[in-house]
């Protein structure tokens, strides 16, 4: 067939589908109509693959143009989700490490937001179907980063775009795409809209000119893989359709069953050992929490229960306190803490014995462990805390946001050594928060990260009391000795070593 024919063909569907859909949706197919141009250039924006966007040198141009755009890229490629070591300060740095497909979807679904603020009635509904997609998104490239997919970044650009026709119909009519939520086959939907919502979105990607490749995703079936994906075109449809159909289940759908059926599809599909596939669940859902956040969408689409994470360390109970400290005999509390690490049967158990030797073996009259939210690593958690009297008010000094709330907090977890508070730090540009200062009364202190492999995943504190008691170099070489024995063990653990 010639590329003429196919134009004669698709000019012909497009033609039919415009007759048949409603009468609402009806100038979508309207070149003289330019019906919601925001969106269709959105679209065109987060696909082009050429021109003025089309390198990190030239994106970080476009980007450097805008304030607000500039602080958006730098502050989501500083997140622990995507930059757990490293602090990148220059706009070309943070491109380049965060990918030109993550920086052309931020750069286009700010001004997408930007202009539903014209618009507060639908704001509501667009921001979570944006959401889902940037979530879906995050999901489709985390899993091909997994399975060592060599262009990540297609999946990402295409899982984001798969489900674009929710987002037409919602921004052209909302209550029409109200009914169409309760449509559960082909022929409902038909009723609602004129055609299925596979045509109506195919008809519309040609008339907007979408790849190919995308139209021809639009109309793929829900995946019930039960064995691998074993050629790359059923590894890029499964991973984007696959990850679109787990977000819907996790955001739409009270029915948990639905969400472990396409988890295990993915799984079956991928054959990913489980560990490996709940690991890029994690990250991924954690991505999309902060790319949702960095485009202003602050409602809570999915929650943390309904993604299953598997990782969470520790219950949100504190530990018993500990026995009397025992300070008399050093060497004793070293092998007696190293005999408890041998025996600890989890991560809880190990954090739990290494806050409570702190106290008990190396001296500090107060010692907390604040843990990194698996599904939000922007988000610090209080967890335990030793040595004070009304813990909560103590974990609550801890919990909050690292990107505004806790800027020192970030800046341990993202070094590698213990670092020493002091008057000066609580002074500096990074200062500790004004809860913090209040609760814990402290002007001397440690604070260091806990790793597993290269990711934070906690941050742990040891004070000799309220000022004006300091820590001295002997408390924070017992710290170090004591921490670095725990981390061996928990990355020993964790199977990384």
């Amino acid at each position: 067939m010639t590329q003429a024919n196919t134009t004669s063909v698709d000019s012909d569907v497009i033609n039919e589908v415009r007759a048949q859909v409603h009468a609402q949706l009806r100038p979508l197919f309207d070149p003289q109509a330019n019906s919601i141009p925001v969106l269709r250039a959105t679209c065109q924006k987060i696909l082009n693959i050429s021109g003025d966007t089309s390198s990190p040198e030239a994106l970080s141009e476009v980007v450097s143009r805008d304030p607000g755009l500039t602080c958006k890229v730098l502050q989501i490629a500083n997140g622990i989700a995507y930059s757990p070591q490293h602090t990148i300060t220059s706009v070309t740095h943070a491109v380049s490490w965060l990918g030109l497909d993550t920086v052309r979807t931020l750069v286009a679904t700010v001004q997408l937001m930007e202009q539903l603020e014209h618009q507060p009635d639908r704001r509501p509904l667009l921001s979570r179907l944006i959401a889902k997609a940037l979530f879906a998104a995050a999901h489709a490239s985390e899993l091909g980063t997994a399975l060592n997919y060599p262009q990540p970044g297609q999946l990402f650009s295409a899982a984001l775009l798969y489900s674009f026709a929710d987002l037409v119909i919602a921004y052209q009519t909302p209550d029409l795409f109200q009914s169409l939520t309760t449509a559960k086959t082909p022929d409902a939907e038909a009723k609602i809209l004129g055609v299925s919502k596979v045509r109506f979105a195919t008809a519309l990607a040609q008339t907007w000119v979408l790849p190919a490749g995308l139209v021809d995703l639009i109309g793929a079936q829900a995946s019930t893989a039960r064995t691998k994906w074993q050629t790359d075109q059923q590894l890029f449809t499964g991973l984007v359709a696959g990850s679109n159909q787990l977000i819907d289940a996790m955001a739409d759908s009270p029915d948990s069953d639905a969400t472990e059926l396409m988890r295990r599809t993915l799984q079956r599909g991928t054959a990913l050992p489980e560990r490996a596939l709940q690991d890029a669940l994690t990250r991924a859902f954690d991505k999309g929490k902060q790319l949702s956040r960095s485009v202003s969408i602050t409602e809570t689409i999915i929650s943390e229960a309904a993604a299953k994470s598997r990782n969470s360390l520790l219950n949100d109970q504190p530990v018993d306190q500990p026995a009397p400290p025992i300070q008399t005999r050093p060497l004793e509390t070293l092998l007696q803490f190293q005999a408890s690490l041998l025996a600890a049967k989890d991560l809880n158990n190990l954090l739990s014995i290494l806050v409570n030797t702190l106290r008990d073996g190396g001296g500090f009259s107060r010692v907390a462990l604040a843990l990194l939210s698996p599904g939000d690593t922007d988000q610090l958690l209080g967890r335990v805390v030793v040595g004070v009297d009304s813990p909560g008010r103590y974990l609550a000094s801890f919990t909050g946001p690292l990107s505004t709330e806790h800027p020192l907090f970030l800046h341990v977890l993202k070094g590698q050594d213990p670092f020493m508070l002091s008057q000066v730090s609580i002074d500096g540009p990074r200062s500790l928060s004004s809860t913090f200062l209040a609760t814990w009364r402290t002007s001397s202190a440690i604070l260091a990260p806990i790793r597993i492999g290269v990711r934070p995943i906690g941050l742990l504190y040891g004070d000799c009391g309220p000022d004006p008691n300091r820590v001295s170099p002997q408390y924070l070489q017992s710290f170090q000795l004591f921490l670095s024995q725990a981390i061996l063990s928990l990355n020993r653990l964790a199977g990384v070593l």
